[in-house]
């Protein structure tokens, strides 16, 4: 076999893949795969544009007959079998799109949520994309893999710590609040002042979103459901400190005291707290630690290696 004979081989095929907005951060990411995407319209769902631009390799179709595609993205997570609209969404275009299906599913039912059992009557013999470990423990779907998510290092320029101050990046209502740990985060409050957005502070633009970032020192994640949230890894790929829960694999690459502190024990995570707001010193260390780790951990290169990996997989 000659050298571009070898070359050409390496090279998966780009296929055309036809989903509907989720996560936006999540589908920004999925955009950078060598992939053409095809989005629905008229679904409940919409690309949040103040969370991310609108990749170029995306279009916009009507519906499923619009355009002919090689498989089609679909979505859950642990409360899709109880939230009609989510459920109805995925059921009406698992039922109707002829062709080759893969589902990722954005949760973990470790506090609340669906069973294994319903999740595993929703998905059926389709290939399933967890985001953490536990999570594909817990849902027990036999054809299903862990994807960890990556981000490209470049997007996210490091915090110059402008703001001495602890943040909490999650929606606030009272709908999941358990899940969120919404409880927790007003008894850490009470320590620590802590800066919520998306209460007390909201953007309505991302580039807004990511300069305040760059100003901000430490980072709590309080949920022990979230599989491997986005919003924690921006955080340390910019630097700041994290203070996060350890149910979705963080052992494996959070040192406490080292680039980070992680913990299942809550009056442990708000001693970590107190701990990093009363030495700014520790948080410049401990953040640039976590950022060198996370720009190593959470590339984007081993995440589109991985889905095109699964990819080549199911559709061939």
């Amino acid at each position: 076999m000659s050298r571009q004979a070898r070359k050409d081989a390496t090279i998966p095929p780009r296929l055309r893949i036809l989903k509907y907005p989720w996560h936006t951060g999540h589908d920004y990411e999925l955009a950078k795969l060598p992939h053409d995407f095809f989005y629905l319209t008229g679904t409940p769902r919409q690309w949040a544009v103040s969370q991310r631009p609108i990749p170029s390799n995306i279009r916009w179709v009507p519906d499923v007959d619009a355009v002919q595609t090689d498989l089609m993205i679909l979505h859950l997570d642990q409360w899709s079998y109880h939230e009609p609209s989510k459920r109805f969404l995925y059921l009406r275009y698992r039922d109707s799109y002829p062709g080759t299906k893969v589902v990722i599913n954005h949760g973990c039912n470790v506090l609340d949520g669906c069973s294994s059992a319903q999740m595993q009557e929703l998905v059926g013999d389709t290939m399933m994309v967890c985001n953490s470990p536990l999570a594909k423990a817990l849902w027990g779907v036999e054809n299903s893999r862990y994807i960890r998510h990556g981000m490209s290092v470049e997007e996210w320029p490091t915090t110059h710590y402008g703001h001495h101050n602890v943040i909490v990046v999650q929606p606030y209502s009272t709908l999941h609040g358990t899940a969120r740990n919404v409880e927790f985060v007003e008894r850490a409050n009470d320590r620590v002042p802590i800066t919520w957005i998306g209460r007390d502070k909201r953007f309505n633009n991302f580039q807004k979103y990511k300069h305040y970032l760059q100003s901000c020192s430490i980072f709590l994640q309080p949920s022990f459901a979230s599989a491997n949230p986005r919003a924690r890894t921006e955080a340390m790929l910019t630097g700041l400190a994290i203070v996060t829960t350890a149910s979705h694999g963080e052992e494996e690459y959070i040192r406490n005291g080292v680039n980070g502190f992680a913990s299942n024990d809550e009056d442990e995570l708000i001693d970590y707290l107190e701990y990093l707001y009363a030495r700014p010193d520790e948080v410049r260390r401990i953040g640039a630690a976590g950022r060198e780790t996370a720009q190593r951990f959470f590339n984007i290169d081993q995440f589109i290696a991985q889905w095109n990996d699964l990819l080549d997989h199911v559709a061939a």
